[in-house]
Parts: C-alpha cells; sequence; structure tokens
C-alpha cells in the first residue's frame, strides 16, 4: 500500500486530503554489567487528515492498513473536529531527500564497544559504579502527500543514547541519569562522562538546605525542564487560545541581555532536524529570543489562520493526531568568554545537576515547582558539600530575567543543545 492509495480512497468523501507516512528501521542495544541485549525491527504507520463539512479529522495507524478503515476512521473523527481554517499546501519544494549522517555505518558491534570503554572509563574513575544505558539507532524515512499536488519525501538516521550510573556511598546508592539524540554520531564519551559524574560530588553532608532567594547554577538537564515554558509560551496554538504569557511581548525585553535562544531545525546535528514539518511546509532556523528580546511565535498552518499570519513551518505531530507548532532543536547561545559551569562567576550557592519532578507548576503560565532531590553547595567556584530534599519555585520568565551567567560551551540533552546557566534570586525550600 502507497500514500497514493491512501488519497484515492477519499476522494469521494473529501477533495481536502493530506497523507502522511513513515518507515522506521532500528537497531537497539540493552547495556547491563555483564551483560548486553541486542535489538532490531521496523514499523510502518500512515496518518491521515481530512475536511469535511468544514470540519478536520484525523486518523493513524501503524503495521498492515486497509485504506477504506483509515478513511472511515478520519470521516468520524471529523464530525467533531475543529472548524478548518485553512487549506492544505499545493506546491511541493526542492527539498533534500536525506539528513546524512555518520550513523548510518555503525553496527552492533560499533556501539558494544562503545559502551565497553565508557564503561571502563567511569570505572577508572570510580571503581564501585555501575553502568547501565540503552542506545537505539536506525533510519526514519518520511513521506507527505496531498489532494492539493504536494509530494515529498526525506530520510534521516539518529541515535537516541540513555545512560545511568549507580555508586554505593555513606548515604545510600547515588544514582545520575542523561539522554540525548543526535544524527550525527555516537555522543562525545568525554561530555557523556561529565554529564554521568557531574550529579556523583564528594563533599561534606549538610543535611538542611536552609530556605530563602538564592543563587542557582542549572546544568544543561536541569535548564533543559525550565525551559518547557518557553516551549510552550512561543506556541502560537497557545497564542490563538489566548493563554500565552508573551502575548503583545514581541520586540518586548523578556529576558536577561544574556539570553539569546534559538530553534533550529535545519542544524546538521539536531535529532528533531527535518526539511519540512509535517504540513509540508519548508522549515528555517528561527531566533525566538535575542539578547533577552521576545522575537516572534512559532506556527502551524492552523494557529497561523487564526493569528492572521503565515505557518513558521513548526507543526509536529504523532500519526493520528492533530497538528501543534513545536519546538525542533532548541539551543541557547554560550558566553564567549565563561567558564564552562558558571560556578567560578557565581562564587557560592547551589548546583542542580537534575529534576525529580516537576509537580505544581503550569507550563502556559511559566510558573514552576521543581523537586531537585539532591543539590550541591559551592563556595568560591569549588563544590563543598551537598543536601537533599530541595525545591526551587517561581516563574521561569521571571527567574530568566534575572540570569547572572551562562557557561562558556554547550551539550547535548535530549534534542536540545544548551550550556549551564547562573540564576540569582530564585526561592528555595
Amino acid at each position: 500500500m502507497t500514500g497514493s492509495d491512501i488519497l484515492v480512497a477519499c476522494e469521494k468523501v473529501s477533495t481536502q486530503a493530506e497523507v502522511t507516512g513513515m518507515n522506521r528501521w532500528y537497531n537497539s542495544i540493552e547495556f547491563n554489567p555483564g551483560n548486553s541485549i541486542h535489538g532490531s525491527g521496523e514499523r510502518t504507520g500512515w496518518g491521515l487528515r481530512m475536511v469535511r463539512s468544514g470540519k478536520l479529522g484525523v486518523s493513524g495507524e501503524w503495521g498492515v492498513i486497509n485504506p477504506f478503515s483509515l478513511v472511515d476512521k478520519v470521516i468520524g473523527s471529523c464530525r467533531y473536529g475543529p472548524e478548518a481554517l485553512f487549506s492544505f499546501p499545493g506546491e511541493s519544494q526542492g527539498w533534500e531527500k536525506a539528513i546524512t549522517s555518520e550513523l548510518t555505518a555503525i553496527t552492533h558491534s560499533t556501539v558494544q564497544n562503545y559502551l565497553n570503554e565508557l564503561q571502563t572509563r567511569i570505572k577508572d574513575i570510580h571503581p564501585s559504579a555501575s553502568l547501565s544505558a540503552r542506545v537505539q539507532w536506525g533510519t526514519d524515512s518520511f513521506v507527505i502527500m496531498n489532494s492539493n499536488g504536494l509530494r515529498g519525501s526525506y530520510s534521516k538516521t539518529t541515535a537516541t543514547t540513555g545512560v545511568s550510573v549507580t555508586l554505593p556511598s555513606d548515604s545510600g546508592l547515588m544514582q545520575s541519569g542523561y539522554s540525548l539524540t543526535t544524527t550525527s554520531s555516537l555522543p562525545v564519551m568525554n561530555d557523556l562522562i561529565e554529564m554521568l559524574l557531574l550529579p556523583i560530588q564528594t563533599g561534606k553532608v549538610d543535611s538542611r538546605c536552609a530556605g530563602g532567594k538564592k543563587k542557582v547554577v542549572f546544568s544543561p538537564a536541569a535548564f533543559s525542564l525550565l525551559l518547557q515554558a518557553v516551549r510552550t509560551g512561543v506556541s502560537g496554538k497557545l497564542l490563538a487560545e489566548g493563554a500565552s504569557p508573551l502575548e503583545a511581548m514581541e520586540g518586548k525585553k523578556v529576558m536577561a541581555d544574556l539570553l539569546t535562544i534559538r530553534d533550529l531545525p535545519r542544524m546538521n546535528s539536531g535529532g528533531a532536524s527535518a526539511p519540512f514539518d509535517s504540513e509540508g511546509i519548508s522549515t528555517r532556523d528561527k531566533t525566538l529570543f535575542e539578547d533577552g528580546i521576545f522575537t516572534g511565535f512559532l506556527h502551524d498552518l492552523g494557529s497561523a489562520a487564526e493569528c492572521g499570519v503565515e505557518s513558521t513551518g513548526s507543526s509536529g505531530r504523532n500519526l493520528g493526531e492533530h497538528s501543534r507548532p513545536v519546538c525542533t532543536n532548541l539551543t541557547v547561545d554560550p558566553s564567549m568568554d565563561g567558564s564552562k559551569d558558571t560556578l567560578t562567576e557565581t562564587e557560592s550557592g547551589i548546583l542542580v545537576t537534575s529534576i525529580l519532578s516537576a509537580g505544581g507548576g503550569n507550563a502556559a503560565s511559566g510558573n514552576f515547582s521543581l523537586d531537585c532531590g539532591r543539590v550541591y553547595l559551592f563556595k568560591r567556584g569549588e563544590i563543598k558539600g551537598y543536601c537533599d530534599g530541595c525545591v526551587l519555585y517561581g516563574n521561569a520568565y521571571d527567574a530568566l530575567s534575572r540570569v547572572i551567567a551562562v557557561g562558556g560551551r554547550q551539550y547535548r540533552i535530549g534534542t536540545d543543545l544548551l550550556p549551564f546557566i547562573s540564576l540569582d534570586n530564585i526561592s528555595v525550600r
């Protein structure tokens, strides 16, 4: 079956239909002390969007698909779907067919040797440490076509690496984890070790972390979660619903001068890179905040129609779901002259290396409550001890307006590329 077969099945019930398809071929290794499990597989899925009686419906399935069954499902979805305020694009672009990658040449043996070396190097630093990891890599092929004549396809090879280290200590087991996705190669091992072992610090235990306003350094992993408010706030869909805290803030100072935040769907090594979005609109790199100034929202076709603007090529969706504007590879510019981890510039405060949970917050408004579990106390730029049970709370936009230092290096976390960041006057309890 092909996407054309699905479009033919739609012809008698709608003049506006769009088909998306994905073929996913993957390999994986589950790595545990003394044991590894190798795997591989392939999945194919098709998604359908249709306009019928002025309403937009969706359906999607993985595996063997009956085109008429897919059409029946989307007709039902159209009955209660949102009003269709836009038409599907009708002109194909000169898109590249593939995103090149070193990953196409790696094998199970390559990844196994990489993880064995990673384990050896970690044990050289902490002989009692235990490494667990899951690496999945493979090629995704995408196709889109619609009844207005648009045709597009591309493929990309990615690797998602998730690792964790467990280390026994006087106060119990200490564990840290790290995950990232890239299209270029397996993670740089030195960076991976640094991020894994950063939370496993030595020092005097301080059972209390006195509350109040403090200087706080966020590692890239913790910073990524703080930026969830930004990912939500820049959505044109939230703007159309009247719920974005960034409404009427374009061209105005929102964050500290030290922050420039970009969304880069064209980044060569980005795990979320693509030549076009899930609606067939060409992607382009965008600066969301420049020197703290908000420059504009991300839009898909739907939110663009509601707001009277053009799509920014930012549509994202899973099979069988409605589109929404999304960030892809979110990056924050590093400092040109700052230290790697901003501890030196901050002098004294607490270092947050991970977030256990983000409960009680509201991503739409930017309010957050972050349970950090264990945090590290530093003075004069050096780790002196740690304490447990620390919670940070406040508003992300307010916090990001009080940046006092940005790290001089970027690290991958998920599909993001982020530095360390230091904030002043963060509420701690």
